[in-house]
């Protein structure tokens, strides 16, 4: 990835495909102050004896600060929608950084989320009341497993007591700065007609699949504005969690595709369309296995390694055969056929996307689709452990998401502590609460069903 020196210590590049696209799709809704598909990360901690004779808030924002040396693209700014920037730091600089994006909350997340505010800095809050931390990013700069990699980060220099850094550690670090998705693919840069008719296949198959989205109830109407991001989620004990994992083990399926199947089922019972043949939910696609090394390590964490793939099953199949065809499509999409064309298909659909105006201020979305997407983050502790340093710091409590701004609603699935957790974000001008809750309660009744097993919910929220 090259950069250019626009001034002293100042240096310019143009965001890679899947950035410029998730950043299009951030500024949508800009004029009302407000971020779309904002990804937020809040944990709960609890503190050891150490912590009795530190202050917590500076404790963080110490820690915050290392982290922001380890990984220096969490100080890049956008330019515009199509670049971004980056000044290399000294001293005074990163107190500057650190002053803007570090904030002493006395409210609590959900408050904080409500307003999803639109920046160019990442931001993270500490709620000392409760001793909870919040991240908030826009979806350009990183995305779910990166956010939990460097949540880990933050914990484990948190937990060491690691100081902050000396005032003259800051060097030119803009070679850690991690390089574009389609870079860090080795994808090729070749454009021959060949590559383009390859680039027009897999867009006009997305396309074809998408449409098979559907649509759920939704409030107000084609001149509704949005309101607050919301969510609701449903936890299960680990008791449960356990006979539901064994349940999909036994059948040979991933926990996913069991979640995927379930979700077709439910939007179509619940959907507001005439009743379509296929179903398809836009999901997002880990690419971090795909990249070339080192950029598929955790050094490589604050970037945006992930792209929307449209995965379809069809109804009249059994939840079995949908699972299966959820596998299939997972196992075989990303191929040659796919690394070849790939900076021209993100291009062009980046390029069909600015086509369409923005939304004025207080407007609704240009149209109501109101269908649902998926994305599964696993287990947790794979990424983010529970426990730092003997227990100095114990992550209790882990919520992840995004700020929705359209009659679309999100759902999120993962497990923590032995608990798995189904949350949903969606916005409150479009779905209330009891719409929320009864997806999610079709979605379990359907596993419990499919699973042969029992699914009662510890927590609804």
């Amino acid at each position: 990835m090259s950069w250019t020196e626009t001034s002293p210590g100042v240096y310019s590049t143009e965001l890679g495909g899947v950035e410029k696209v998730y950043r299009f799709i951030s500024h949508m809704f800009k004029p009302t102050g407000r971020e779309h598909y904002g990804i937020y990360c809040a944990c709960t901690l609890d503190f050891g004896s150490s912590f009795a004779r530190r202050d917590k808030a500076t404790a963080v924002r110490d820690a915050w600060k290392v982290l922001r040396q380890e990984f220096p693209a969490l100080a890049i700014v956008p330019d515009g929608l199509t670049k971004k920037t980056y000044v290399l730091p000294d001293a005074s600089k990163v107190e500057k950084w650190a002053d803007e994006t570090f904030i002493v909350d006395f409210t609590d997340p959900d408050a904080v989320l409500a307003s999803y505010p639109a920046r160019d800095h990442p931001s993270m809050h500490f709620f000392p009341e409760s001793n909870q931390v919040l991240f908030l990013a826009s979806h350009w700069r990183i995305d779910g497993i990166g956010v939990c990699i460097i949540m880990e980060r933050l914990f484990s220099i948190l937990a060491a007591s690691t100081p902050p850094p000396a005032a003259d550690s800051w060097k030119n670090d803009l070679h850690r700065v991690s390089p574009r998705l389609e870079d860090a693919l080795d994808a090729p840069t070749e454009e021959t007609p060949e590559i383009h008719a390859l680039a027009q296949k897999q867009i006009a198959e997305h396309h074809k699949n998408a449409i098979h989205a559907g649509g759920i109830p939704y409030l107000g109407d084609a001149t509704t504005p949005p309101g607050s991001p919301v969510r609701t989620h449903i936890k299960f004990n680990r008791a449960t969690s356990g006979a539901l994992i064994a349940a999909c083990k036994a059948r040979g399926i991933t926990v996913t595709s069991a979640f995927y199947a379930a979700l077709a089922s439910a939007v179509l019972a619940m959907s507001i369309d005439e009743a379509p043949e296929k179903y398809t939910a836009v999901m997002a696609a880990n690419m971090r296995d795909y990249v070339q090394p080192p950029y598929n390590s955790k050094d490589h964490a604050v970037q945006a390694y992930v792209i929307g793939r449209a995965p379809t099953v069809n109804h009249s199949c059994t939840f079995a055969e949908k699972t299966a065809q959820f596998a299939a499509y997972v196992r075989d999409w990303c191929d040659d056929e796919f690394l070849r064309a790939y900076r021209v298909t993100t291009r062009t659909h980046y390029d069909a996307m600015t086509k369409r105006p923005a939304p004025p201020a207080g407007a609704p979305p240009p149209k109501p689709p109101s269908g649902v997407t998926l994305s599964s983050l696993g287990v947790i502790e794979k990424l983010l452990p529970k426990e730092y340093e003997g227990g100095e710091v114990t992550m209790t409590d882990f919520h992840f998401g995004v700020s929705m701004l359209t009659r679309q609603m999100l759902l999120y699935v993962w497990t923590f502590d032995g608990k798995m957790s189904f949350s949903i974000n969606y916005n409150e001008a479009y779905h209330d609460a009891p719409s929320a809750e009864a997806l999610l309660e079709y979605i379990r009744q359907v596993l419990a069903k499919e699973l042969g097993v029992t699914l009662e919910p510890e927590e609804k929220i």
